[in-house]
This record gives structure tokens, sequence and C-alpha cells, in this order.
């Protein structure tokens, strides 16, 4: 209650409300669950919010929203295989062109929808504020044609364009990149210098052909007579997180950079009937089973899928398993499957004991919010590295698909379900993230409506988001240095010479006498 009078009184409105457009176009629910909190709530509060998106809310009671609906480009996805190609056997570089190349083709498709052509012939002010999913250059398309304040909104951490963008510090060691790389534990030093290497070579790839691609393909849709899009992307006004110092290494931001946390997270609501009697009759506990939105059980190969059946048969609980097709070969007994789970209010009944996950951010803070500990089986991106964290915090344990026994998997549901510092652990993460004056998505709405009452936050500005590459490196300074002590070294190995001949000269001078 308090929170919420804080946020009464630290908010301010726009009296009819401001114009916000919004763009997300990643098709994956777990993001956009991110996203859909925040324009509903932006829209609650009386501001005219227009969206882009693969995921309606459909929600007839929000008067204010307009959804654009282009859930078609899932497609795109689907044929490139994006999300299977994100394991750790792919190497980073491999990684870093396929997601451009399929963002762009993402996009490109998004673009021509004939809703999204339209807002191209608005007035250049039309919108107040611009929202924008952080997750490639090119979703700041509409940015070059709108002058208004842009604020980057991620799902997890961004990338290090965004994060040079506003001249947050990239430290290949202390904050290595994660998504692409899958560092889940510290470097060892072979790791140091690969991370080095690739924070080099992606601002290469980067600067030198990723942007200048976007930049073109803007073209190509809003002609030639808009700003250069890497221009707009500077002028971003602030970064809106989704991090916290549970799941993800502390970094020093700058100011307009703000981590969020549990921005999704929801009250809860009643679960259907035949779940409700299932979890209440359940008198040992229930074993909770998802993989997510992006990994999908159904897709498991077949000898993991038995391996995990083999273990499911050897606990003493129930297990709710979200199985996305319609028939689960050789289910056991104590499994019941649904094609689709609500998975906030099922953790938050009791007898859940542990949460089976793939340790995506999002189900990781749901885990926390409902305290329950964790088994991660980590495939893609961030994913081991969150797990990891949550294993370093006492709150769960993790293991490796790719390796996976029958025993691995029971002994550890046994683990966690019995030990309670596993639960203890969890209820401290929980206590660490909601000790803040502001969170979720009421933190989110707080700074978007401080950017709307200042018209931007220059002031926010890091004058390193100005320098160039070789100013903020120090380039130039270690280039004069290491020049003037060359120049040093060379006129004092010269002068050295210099006196070992004269030392010589006068010492043979009285012999040449003598003779």
């Amino acid at each position: 209650m308090s929170t919420l009078w804080l946020y009464l009184l630290l908010g301010f409105h726009f009296g009819d409300g401001a114009k916000i457009l919004g763009y997300f176009p990643f098709p994956a629910v777990s993001h956009q669950s991110i996203f859909q909190a925040i324009w509903k709530e932006l829209s609650l509060q009386g501001h005219e919010v227009t969206v882009i998106t693969t995921n309606l809310l459909n929600d007839s009671s929000l008067t204010n929203l307009t959804e654009i609906d282009v859930r078609f480009a899932q497609d795109v996805i689907a044929r490139r295989g994006i999300i299977s190609k994100f394991g750790k056997e792919f190497s980073p570089y491999f990684k870093v062109i396929l997601f451009h190349e399929t963002l762009m083709e993402l996009i490109e498709t998004e673009i021509q929808h004939k809703d999204v052509l339209k807002l191209s012939t608005y007035d250049e002010n039309h919108f107040d504020m611009l929202l924008v999913q952080a997750s490639h250059p090119i979703t700041y398309l509409l940015g070059t044609k709108f002058r208004a304040p842009i604020v980057g909104v991620s799902s997890f951490d961004i990338f290090l364009e965004f994060h040079d963008a506003v001249g947050n510090p990239t430290h290949p060691i202390i904050s290595p990149e994660i998504v692409y790389n899958g560092f889940d534990k510290e470097l060892s030093f072979v790791e140091r210098v690969k991370s080095v290497l690739f924070h080099i070579w992606y601002r290469a790839i980067y600067y030198w052909h990723i942007l200048p691609e976007a930049d073109k393909v803007t073209r190509k849709y809003l002609g030639e007579d808009v700003p250069y899009l890497g221009d707009v992307i500077k002028n971003t006004s602030m970064f809106l997180v989704n991090v916290n110092c549970i799941l993800h290494k502390v970094r020093a931001n700058v100011p307009n950079v703000i981590p969020m946390s549990q921005m999704h997270i929801r009250k809860k609501k009643p679960l259907p009937k035949d779940l409700q009697d299932y979890l209440d009759s359940s008198s040992q506990g229930v074993v909770y089973f998802s993989l997510g939105s992006n990994v999908k059980s159904a897709n498991l190969s077949i000898h993991l899928r038995e391996v995990i059946i083999n273990a499911f048969e050897e606990i003493p609980y129930n297990v709710l398993w979200k199985w996305e097709s319609d028939y689960l070969p050789d289910c056991p007994e104590n499994v019941m499957t649904r094609k689709w789970l609500p998975q906030q209010d099922l953790l938050g009944h009791p007898n859940i004991k542990v949460f089976i996950t793939q340790g995506g951010v999002q189900s990781l803070e749901e885990a926390i919010a409902n305290e329950v500990p964790v088994i991660g089986l980590p495939f893609i991106s961030d994913q081991s590295a969150n797990v990891k964290r949550m294993m370093d915090r006492g709150a769960g344990l993790g293991l490796d698909p790719n390796t996976l026994t029958k025993d691995d998997l029971r002994n550890a549901i046994l683990e966690v379900a019995t030990n309670s510092q596993y639960k203890k652990q969890i209820k401290k993460a929980k206590s660490i993230l909601l000790d803040e004056p502001l969170v979720g998505v009421e933190k989110a709405v707080w700074w978007i409506e401080y950017v709307l009452r200042h018209k931007g936050a220059p002031h926010l500005r890091s004058e390193a988001a100005d320098m160039t590459f070789f100013e903020y490196f120090m380039v130039d300074v270690l280039a004069f240095l290491s020049i003037c002590v060359l120049l040093a070294s060379f006129i004092f190995i010269y002068s050295m010479r210099v006196l070992v001949k004269l030392g010589l000269s006068i010492s043979e001078s009285p012999k040449q006498k003598s003779a």
C-alpha cells in the first residue's frame, strides 16, 4: 500500500495524456510480457498508446490503447530457427550474424503491414514519446520519422551498441556479453581473451556493417530525408533494462540506464478448478516443469524426454508439465500435462515444491516472487548464466540437459524439495529484490513519465556518449605517450652510443701518441 501511495505522490499526469508509440517486434511471449505490462499501465494512467506488437492484450477495457497486430512475423523466427541455434554449441560470431539477418527480415516483414505504413504518413510531431524494444538498431526505424524522446526497453541486458549509445561502461572482463557468449562462471584466462576479442570484433561488425545496413533499410521505407539511424540511437533518452542484482552481475551504470525487475509480476488470479483440485489433493507436493515459451518441451529429443519421464516415475510427488502437444508418450500416472499453464498463479500455490525451468529471466523472477526453489535446465542464450547465479545464491540447482541422466534429475528434485535451505535462500532473494522504493511496472512508468515531463533527459546523458572510440579508450593519449617513451628511449640509446664512442676515442688517444 505504501508503494502505491509513493507512486501516486511521485507520479505526474498530463491532462488528457501523452501520445506514445511503442514498437516491440520480437515474437517471444516471455519477453513481450514485460512490454505488455508497461503499455497496459500507461494506458490506464490516461496516455494514448499505440503499440506495434506480436502479442496482443486484446483488452477491450483499455480504451486508450491501439494494438497493431504483426504476429504473422513469427514465421520468420520459425523459418530461421534462431531459438535452436542460440545454444552453446554455436559460435558467438555465428549468432551475431544470424540474429542480425533475422531481425532485418523480421522488421522488413512487419514494416510493410498497412497499419504500420500508415504511421509513416503522420506528422513528425504526432507522438510525444517512442518506446522501442532495444534489441537491434532497425527497431529504431520509426525514431527517424518522429521527433520525440525515445526510451529503449529490454527484457534482458542490452547489447554493447546500446551501452555505447549512452556512454555506459562495457568492461569485457567485469561485464562480459553473455547472450551471445553464454558465459556462466568466472572467466578463465582463455575466456577473458575471448571476451576482449569479441568486444572488439562486435563493435567492428556493428559499426561497419550492421548499423549501415539498418540505416539503408530505414531510408528504403521512410525516404532519404531522415536522420542517420546511428544518431537517432545515440539520442536515446533512457534505457529501462530488465536486470537485477540476484540474476545479474552488479555493474556501474550511467544515470539514464535504469535497472528494472519483476515488471510482469501481477496479482494472483484464481486457478481453473481442475488445476486447483489437482494441487490441493497433492498432499506430498507438486513439481512444476516448464521450459518457457521459446524452448518447448514437445521439441526435446526422444532420449532427453525418456530421461525426464523415468526420473518423474521415481519421485513421490505429482508433476505438472507444460507439454505443448496433445499426447505425451509413456506419460507416468503422477504426471499431468497441459499445453499452457498459468505459471504465476501456479507458483503461488503452497503445494508447489520445485520449479524445473529453462532459466529465463522472467521465469526465475516469478520463482523468486513466489518463493519457489528451482532446478535449472538451461538451453540457450543467457539461461546458463542465470541458473548459475541462482545456484550461487543457494536458491536452486542446475543440470546440463546435454548430459542429464535419470538419477541426476531424480536426486536434484529430492534434494531441492526436502532441503529447507533452498527455500530459505529464495526467500532471502525475494526480500532483496523488493527492498526498493518503487519496483516493477510502477518504477518503469514513473521513469517514462519522467522523460515525458522533461521532454527527454539530456541532463542525465554521460559525456562518454559523445566521445569517439579513440577518445573514450584514450588511444590518442596512449599513442602520444608511447611515442614519447620511444623518443626518450631513442635519445637515451643514441646518447649512450655517443658517450661510449667518445670514451673509446679518449682511451685510444694516449696509445697513438706513445707510438
